[in-house]
């Protein structure tokens, strides 16, 4: 029989403590619980054209903002703990490589990640079933798988901050920074490209380069590809540029730029850790 590879083993292991602890518990009831409250938003807003597909965007909308920071403390310790308190010298020591380490812990946290947001999310599309009489199933499971691949998305960049710091302090610094810089401050940079380019803020219609430097961002291609899920294949981008989209704003693009953010970061970590000193 052929043994299970080393970073399978150390998968199930991260997966295992995670169900032990809180931390996945603890995804499960904050996503659920304001994902569900979000879904309801527009029953309480006068003259809203509410409905489930809007209610899964609310509940998408909120989960752009709270997603990456549930990932990212997930897992921005993975390495960097361990590093810290020695232990990882004496993990290193046995038969594990750093690149099975890295890609275990990677694929243990994510799996964490991945089913506290799909059991959150199950049970706010069982709120917006009761609330609205209906779901829409496809929209609400593509938006769901969706949200997972952003979650997976930043336990990838946790786990490369991980492996490029030493520190408790230093990772915690980094993981603060890339919340801040993915999550809340990107739209500033394509507002200032606009500014500069035009001369004015951007408007209701944009140019389709805007919208591509929106979508850089991990939770930018997020919330493009959620809004095509939703509204249907170009409808949201065409409001928005006044006419059809170039190649460069099909959905396989943001896609692409998703799982991109959860490989290169990882990438890059693997890079530095693998020449650092442990000592």
């Amino acid at each position: 029989m052929t043994p299970e590879p080393i970073w399978l083993t150390i998968a199930r292991k991260e997966f295992a403590d995670a169900l032990r602890s809180r931390m996945m518990w603890g995804i499960v009831a904050i996503i659920a619980v304001m994902t569900s409250l979000s879904a309801g938003i527009s029953l309480l807003v006068p003259g809203a054209d509410g409905g489930p597909e809007m209610a899964i965007g609310g509940a998408s909308q909120f989960a752009g903002i709270l997603v990456p920071i549930m990932a990212l403390i997930a897992a921005y310790l993975a390495i960097a703990g361990e590093r810290e308190s020695g232990s990882l010298k004496v993990i290193l020591g046995l038969p594990p490589s750093r690149g099975e380490l890295l890609f275990g812990k990677f694929l243990g946290r994510s799996g964490v990640v991945a089913i506290g947001l799909t059991l959150g999310f199950v049970v706010s599309g069982v709120a917006t079933a009761a609330l609205y009489g209906g779901l829409p199933v496809s929209a609400f499971a593509g938006t769901t798988a969706l949200t997972v691949l952003l979650g997976v998305a930043f336990v990838g960049i946790a786990i490369g901050i991980s492996a490029v710091t030493s520190t408790r302090s230093r990772a915690m610094t980094l993981a603060i920074t890339a919340y801040l810089g993915l999550t809340l401050l990107w739209d500033l940079a394509p507002n200032a490209v606009h500014l500069l380019v035009t001369g004015e803020m951007p408007g209701q219609e944009v140019p389709a380069w805007f919208l591509l430097l929106q979508g850089f961002s991990p939770t930018g291609a997020y919330n493009a590809l959620v809004q095509r899920q939703l509204l249907g294949a170009g409808t949201a981008v065409e409001a928005r540029l006044g006419g059809p989209a170039p190649a460069y704003l099909d959905p396989a693009v943001f896609l692409g730029i998703l799982v991109a953010w959860a490989v290169v970061p990882l990438a890059v970590g693997y890079l530095r850790f693998r020449r650092a000193d442990l000592s």
